[in-house]
């Protein structure tokens, strides 16, 4: 069959042949080899594998409607998850950029000009309009491998946010917990020192009338001194905690005090809080971390391809579509003027040594991407394992430090009625008081453990990741709120 030979089906010919080389140049998405990851967990399982639960709506599960109000407000406020989201609109742009370069480019021209060039040629008046188009023709499939590392690296960047959101609820959380659970020890210590003061001054009176003897005196108030000291530093404590939480949350401090205030009791869930994967390999699609990893080095894949086709030829094709308005002494005409080409092809000569060494750059990104990768599902197995061994380990705890401050209260209790009966000393009763705060502090800092240890397992279970929807959530509107 012979070919046409009109000139411009000639010129046309290029880009149609580019375009045929390109599909056959298009490379195959990039496959990462799997991480060998063990068959099962070797920490210890929560019971019935723990509750199914929706991770982004856990924090319901304590019943407590400031948790999940401060933590939406530090979210909110959080500069990290702030550049975290700005990191995906970047990408946004990235990604539409990319998009654009592979296709047709056109600019709409408009100019004008009024020139006198020669004495024997009238002023002449030139006015022109119409269009500039371009083609950077992909011949090795750049556009494609363009387009999916900026698609990868919006997958990442998505992932990011949320990984950003989960670790701001999480020490929200934490400083909330350490809050709460401060203010209740600072109640022990307030009651230790009420107790002790009485007992104090009734050694005081019975002093002054000769019943007591000053030494037996001089202990109980240096025991209230004691206790009054540790209340202070309880004091201390929980205030500093207080305005951490304010710099975190963004909340004002008067509205934290009236909202601590106003709270109901705290009832922290002791058990089947979060169900745990059956099997280590089923926790990668939940991990935000292990996501933007396997998405980075997808975008460094690219990388290389990108690299390997600067070293190759490539083909460029422009033109234009005018119309000019020319008006020369007192005549005016209208002419239309358009261009099809130059069709360019380029081949790097010289330099091939700068782009060779920006392919092997390319290569080391890749090899250390596919590194990092590993190195995060390994790490993501091991804060699951870690997390399920400090449950279990304080659920042995739980039961003993409930049977030692119930043991140590009625021991207190009997002490204290002898002491009243004048069948204990001071001594005696200052040391079932010991004991009894000691138990009291070692429960709740196993409580505040046992919490942190849940927080914990809900960030290395991904805080309800979904890699489909990560980037929609992040460039949704901010919502503002009141306060």
């Amino acid at each position: 069959m012979q070919l046409p030979s009109h000139p411009l089906f000639r010129v046309c010919l290029g880009p149609v042949v580019a375009l045929a080389l390109t599909a056959c140049a298009t490379p195959p998405p990039p496959q990462l080899a799997p991480v060998e990851l063990p068959a099962t967990w070797w920490a210890p399982t929560l019971p019935h594998q723990g509750t199914p639960q929706d991770l982004t709506a856990w924090w319901s599960r304590f019943n407590d409607p400031l948790l999940a109000d401060w933590i939406a407000q530090a979210q909110r406020r959080s500069p990290s998850v702030a550049s975290a989201r700005a990191q995906v609109f970047a990408a946004r742009a990235a990604l539409a950029g990319a998009e654009q370069q592979g296709r047709p480019q056109m600019a709409g021209v408009v100019s004008g000009s009024r020139a006198f060039t020669d004495p024997t040629t009238p002023v002449a008046t030139v006015l022109s309009a119409g269009a500039q188009a371009s083609w950077a023709i992909a011949l090795w499939g750049e556009d494609v491998s363009r387009v999916s590392a900026a698609q990868a690296q919006q997958d990442a960047a998505g992932a990011g946010w949320h990984e950003a959101r989960v670790l701001v609820a999480a020490e929200t959380a934490q400083a909330y917990f350490g809050l709460r659970l401060c203010r209740e020890q600072l109640a022990v210590a307030r009651a230790d020192s009420d107790s002790r003061q009485r007992t104090a001054d009734a050694n005081g009176i019975t002093e002054k009338a000769g019943l007591t003897a000053p030494a037996v005196a001089a202990l109980a108030r240096a025991s209230a001194a004691e206790s009054a000291g540790r209340l202070a530093q309880w004091g201390e404590l929980c205030e500093r905690q207080l305005k951490s939480l304010t710099a975190l949350t963004g909340v004002p401090e008067p509205t934290l005090r009236a909202g601590l205030a106003q709270a109901p009791r705290w009832e922290t869930p002791a058990d089947q809080l979060l169900q745990v994967p059956g099997v280590p390999a089923d926790l990668l699609r939940q991990r935000p971390d292990v996501y933007r990893a396997q998405r980075q080095w997808v975008a460094a894949a690219q990388a290389v391809g990108l690299a390997q086709a600067a070293l190759r030829p490539s083909l460029s094709l422009s033109g234009n579509l005018m119309v000019n308005r020319v008006r020369v002494a007192g005549i005016s005409a209208t002419v239309d003027t358009w261009s099809l080409g130059p069709l360019t092809l380029s081949v790097p000569l010289l330099g091939r040594d700068r782009l060779h060494a920006e392919v092997d750059a390319a290569q080391a990104q890749l090899d250390a991407a596919a590194v990092a990768y590993q190195a995060v599902v390994r790490q993501a197995v091991s804060e699951v394992e870690q997390s399920l061994v400090s449950l279990a380990a304080v659920r042995e705890r739980v039961g003993s430090a409930a049977l030692a401050v119930e043991g140590y209260r009625r021991s207190l209790d009997g002490t204290t009625s002898r002491y009243q009966a004048g069948l204990a000393s001071l001594n005696e009763l200052e040391d079932a008081r010991r004991w009894l705060l000691a138990a009291d502090n070692a429960a709740l800092l196993l409580r505040q453990e046992q919490l942190a240890a849940w927080v914990r397992l809900y960030v290395a279970l991904g805080g309800g990741f979904e890699p489909s929807s990560a980037s929609d959530k992040a460039q949704q509107p901010i919502a503002r709120d009141a306060s």
